[in-house]
């Protein structure tokens, strides 16, 4: 009895110093806040697509009988591309001329009549709108002839084919797609208010613009073709295209790009501030409010600041920190307010 009483006293023991023990201090690492910088240059992440991509239908419904392009063949403006089965119309356009030869005649004739007196005036006026309406008749069936057939809007290439031969359409239905390869295009998803500046600017020339493309390191001057005033639904940022003529590079459709605008060339009020981390950033309670975890005296709290736009360098913080501070850049999640750290790195800002 005696050694089971010791036992459970010394398990109790045992117990009350494990829960005693102190948690091991977390260590991290962190960032040292360097001086003020201002952000002249952007860059942004954008990709080749492809230029005035057109979606090429019939206009009545049909049977392809012609489609003989693949993907990534060449077109010219005018080049028949496809041709749906015509017999119908044929028919139309033969009954259709046929009696606009005919009424046509009878008119002659009912003219002839007219002058000598041998036709009134009403019989006259019949004849006339009986012959302007097969001519209204055979124009509507020329066109609808016409839309057997779909030409090449402009020298392109054929980007994808949606549909086969004998293969039945309806009107409006995608057949094919084709782009202009005459210049390359370069879409930029901008995440903040650029495009609002550049509605402001008076010469689009003023952007100095360059793109660069994997495996070199040639810089493409490219021009502001356009941009999007509102956000894109699925990315939340706007869009902006960039151009330039092929004759200065010829680039796929999916190439990716590196773009760099220089916006104190276009005039720009430059935004200032300390750069830091975008792994120092937490997102607060709501949306487009963030805190930082400054370190101080070996613990760290959180404070809120105000971001500017990200940078190839980090994410560009206007208000909330002072040069020299130290911010935690790893295990974020696992920090609470007050809590004692050890820095295991530390990262300086120039």
């Amino acid at each position: 009895m005696r050694a089971l009483l010791l036992f459970v006293t010394l398990l109790l023991s045992a117990c009350e110093q494990d829960a005693a023990a102190p948690e091991p201090t977390l260590t991290i690492k962190a960032f040292q806040v360097g001086a003020a910088v201002e952000k002249g240059q952007r860059e942004f992440h954008g990709r080749v697509v492809p230029a005035d991509l057109t979606r090429v239908a019939f206009r009545i419904p049909g049977k392809i009988e012609q489609l003989s392009i693949q993907p990534g063949d060449r077109v010219e403006a005018g080049q028949v591309i496809a041709r749906i089965e015509n017999s119908i119309q044929q028919q139309v356009l033969a009954d259709a001329r046929a009696q606009y030869q005919l009424s046509q005649r009878q008119l002659e004739r009912a003219e002839e009549l007219f002058r000598k007196g041998a036709l009134t005036p009403a019989q006259n006026d019949e004849l006339k709108a009986a012959f302007r309406l097969a001519r209204a008749n055979l124009e509507l069936a020329r066109a609808r002839q016409s839309y057997t057939v779909v030409q090449a809007p402009f020298d392109g290439i054929v980007a994808d084919v949606n549909k086969e031969l004998f293969e039945a359409v309806a009107p409006g239905e995608t057949v094919l797609t084709l782009y202009r390869d005459s210049r390359t295009d370069v879409l930029v998803n901008v995440p903040d208010g650029l495009p609002a500046q550049m509605n402001q600017a008076t010469d689009s020339a003023a952007f100095d613009i360059r793109v660069y493309f994997p495996g070199g390191e040639q810089g493409y001057p490219m021009a502001y073709l356009k941009h999007s005033t509102a956000r894109d639904p699925k990315t939340q940022a706007f869009q902006i295209w960039l151009t330039m003529p092929v004759s200065q590079g010829r680039f796929p459709p999916g190439t990716q790009a590196t773009v760099a605008v220089d916006l104190g060339k276009a005039g720009f009020t430059l935004e200032s501030g300390l750069a830091v981390p975008v792994t120092a950033l937490e997102a607060g309670a709501q949306p487009g409010e963030f805190q930082v975890w400054r370190y101080q005296d070996g613990t760290v709290n959180p404070i809120p600041v105000t971001v500017g736009p990200i940078t190839q360098e980090g994410v560009l913080v206007t208000d909330g920190l002072k040069a020299g501070e130290i911010v935690a850049v790893s295990g974020l999640a696992r920090l609470v307010p007050g809590q004692p750290v050890k820095l295991y790195q530390r990262d300086e800002g120039r």
